[in-house]
């Protein structure tokens, strides 16, 4: 350990904040056998007597009270005062024996071992003197007493050990939380490329298409390609406002005839043959940005003038294949198409791009994890 390094304290909350504060109440019914010498020996003892008894165990409630309420460093008060008042306390009842568990318990709760078995090895100590001090020597004394010293000190431990797992647990549900939430983003960030890519593309190609037309003096065409440039940009603008909510605008199947609509206006022969059964909202959204993506692509690069595109699903996964019959010299895999092969890993999928004869995309992708995880989440 270097001199910089900071060593974390440890902590461990008092026990009226976490769940055993209402066990913590309720154990105080074992304290009863506090009163069962004072009861079978009644007639031995006198009213000041049975007085200082009453007064000694009020005090130990206090101290039980404090004990729970404190930890750390602090807790270390109520233990020792209550050792002593058990030690001080056997010599007008013996039932004190009763107490020393309670102080064993707080000892194996709010400490690490090195500072529990002293403080353990205090209790001991004082039960012992007690015995010899005041002549009750005895294995109904001690044997009581020791016993529950021991057992509630081994179960002060392993409360102490499931609160600290629990925190543990908490502490990773939290970082789970922080990196879904970091996943979560990112997510909506490759959406927005994806989406914007596409769309911007469409509305650049559109507007470009508009000019060319009014140079020609095609004015009605030109009057029409504007319209759509703005119809499209509305589009955009909904389906980002979708996309930032975690929503679909119009599913799998409207997105195909979207996209098939923007390929024909750009004199493209496409078909398209969708056959899918239901699909869990990851896996159609990755199949939706992956077609928007891809289409994209052909839109700027593709030389050729047909497209296929085709989606079918089994009951183990759903598989998707998008071909055109442009010809590209020198394939370069860009962030658009890096973007699309994360997405693909996400859902264990495989991701097949082709460019011999035209250019062909392939993409499986299982369903039978996403099946389990909606059968779980409901």
């Amino acid at each position: 350990m270097t001199e910089n390094t900071v060593k974390t304290p440890f902590y461990i909350e008092p026990i009226i904040r976490t769940d055993a504060a209402k066990w913590s109440y309720f154990s105080l019914i074992f304290s009863a056998f506090y009163f069962f010498n004072l009861i079978a020996r009644y007639d031995r003892y006198t009213s000041n007597e049975l007085l200082i008894a009453a007064g000694i165990y009020i005090v130990f409630i206090l101290l039980y009270i404090q004990a729970i309420r404190t930890t750390a460093n602090a807790a270390i008060k109520p233990i020792i005062a209550i050792i002593l008042l058990s030690s001080c306390a056997a010599y007008i009842n013996p039932g004190a024996n009763t107490l020393f568990g309670y102080a064993a318990f707080f000892t194996g709760y709010y400490f690490l071992p090195n500072r529990a078995f002293l403080l353990l090895g205090l209790n001991v100590l004082g039960q012992v003197i007690s015995a010899f001090a005041f002549d009750i020597v005895s294995i109904y004394y001690l044997g009581p007493s020791l016993a529950c010293s021991l057992g509630l000190f081994v179960f002060g431990i392993f409360s102490q050990k499931e609160y600290l797992h629990g925190r543990m647990q908490e502490k990773k549900n939290q970082q789970i939380e922080q990196l879904s939430t970091i996943a979560e983003r990112e997510r909506i960030a490759r959406d927005m490329h994806d989406l914007l890519g596409h769309s911007l593309s469409s509305l650049a190609l559109k507007s470009e298409l508009a000019e060319k037309l009014a140079a020609k003096q095609q004015f009605d065409a030109a009057k029409k390609e504007i319209a759509e440039v703005a119809s499209l940009a509305r589009q955009t603008l909904a389906e980002v406002r979708y996309a930032v909510t975690g929503l679909k605008q119009k599913g799998l199947v409207g997105t195909i005839e979207r996209l098939t609509n923007d390929l024909k206006q750009m004199n493209f022969e496409t078909t398209s043959n969708i056959q899918v059964g239901e699909l869990s909202a990851k896996v159609e959204s990755t199949l939706i940005m992956l077609s928007k993506e891809w289409i994209t692509n052909i839109l700027r690069h593709s030389k050729g003038d047909r497209v296929s595109m085709t989606i079918n699903s089994t009951s183990k996964d759903v598989n998707m294949t998008i071909t055109d019959n442009g010809n590209i010299a020198n394939f370069t895999a860009g962030n658009g198409i890096d973007g699309m092969r994360s997405r693909v890993a996400e859902l264990d999928g495989f991701i097949t791009i082709t460019h011999n004869d035209g250019v062909k995309l392939e993409v499986t992708l299982p369903l039978i994890n996403e099946q389990t995880a909606v059968k779980v989440s409901q």
